[in-house]
């Protein structure tokens, strides 16, 4: 195995830890995402390829896909009479938006708890959990604001081409 695999190889291994620890993802979907993140920069893989490179059965390369795909993880397109999907990593801008869609299912959660919290006090409660809500709301604001503002740089960049 040349120096260039073994590190290709590596990185797969790291992404895959990555996944799996930060994003729940099992361990062939995680593996998966950082192969198609480190070979398909200028093209996407097909299944064909990604059942070779994942070292998996056809059967849990599908399943994984799939979860991948149904994560917006990863997309694919087709080529004119050609059958074959090919895959590719989702592009950061689906990505960003895919944590907004998260952000702001949480911030609706967060306020319908501190109404809750206002209306309902617990027996014991104090303006600190109230405070630790609010926190976090300004946390979810924040984030929100600055995923926005990547997202509006990358499209200023991409219209630049």
């Amino acid at each position: 195995m040349d120096k260039q695999q073994e590190e290709k190889d590596e990185l797969i291994e790291l992404f895959g830890i990555h996944f799996e620890t930060y994003y729940n993802l099992p361990p062939c979907a995680s593996r998966l995402l950082g192969i198609l993140i480190l070979n398909s920069r200028t093209k996407g893989l097909t299944f064909e390829e990604l059942v070779e490179q994942g070292n998996a059965s056809k059967s849990t390369i599908s399943t994984n896909i799939n979860l991948l795909l149904k994560l917006g993880k990863i997309s694919y397109y087709t080529k004119p009479g050609d059958r074959k999907k090919y895959f590719l990593p989702s592009p950061p801008s689906e990505r960003i938006q895919n944590h907004l869609k998260f952000l702001d299912s949480e911030k609706k959660m967060l306020m319908r708890v501190r109404d809750y919290e206002v209306r309902y006090p617990a027996e014991g409660h104090t303006p600190m959990v109230t405070k630790a809500i609010d926190t976090y709301m300004k946390y979810l604001l924040e984030f929100e604001k600055l995923l926005n503002k990547s997202i509006t740089e990358e499209s200023l960049s991409r219209d630049e081409f």
